[in-house]
């Protein structure tokens, strides 16, 4: 029960740094206005308001997987699913598989 306890805190914590890090670096695109993370089941779900929509878009990353070299950490991006289908597929045709850093500040929380 510590255990579930500890991850749902250490997941909320990354789940507010990753949406600062989101509205910082996206911020022309719209509102990222939740994010949450599942570390234990490799899952992070998006939620954002995007300048011209009237309704909220949902992304879902629904498997990912986290890597290390050396000092570095990364992220590779496998499943997407979306509240759009079209977004759904671009996001597959233009991420899945690919391999990212992730900035320190992540990788200090995993």
């Amino acid at each position: 029960m510590l255990g579930t306890l500890a991850r749902g805190m250490k997941d909320g914590a990354l789940g507010l740094t990753f949406r600062a890090y989101l509205n910082d670096k996206f911020k022309e695109y719209g509102e990222v206005t939740d994010v949450v993370i599942d570390t234990h089941g490799n899952r992070l779900m998006i939620e954002a308001m995007l300048r011209g929509e009237k309704d909220g878009v949902r992304a879902t990353i629904e498997r990912y997987d986290i890597e290390k070299s050396g000092d570095s950490t990364f992220i590779v991006l496998r499943q997407f699913s979306t509240s759009r289908a079209w977004l759904t597929l671009l996001l597959t045709q233009l991420f899945a598989g690919k391999r990212y850093k992730l900035p320190s500040t992540f990788s200090k929380l995993l």
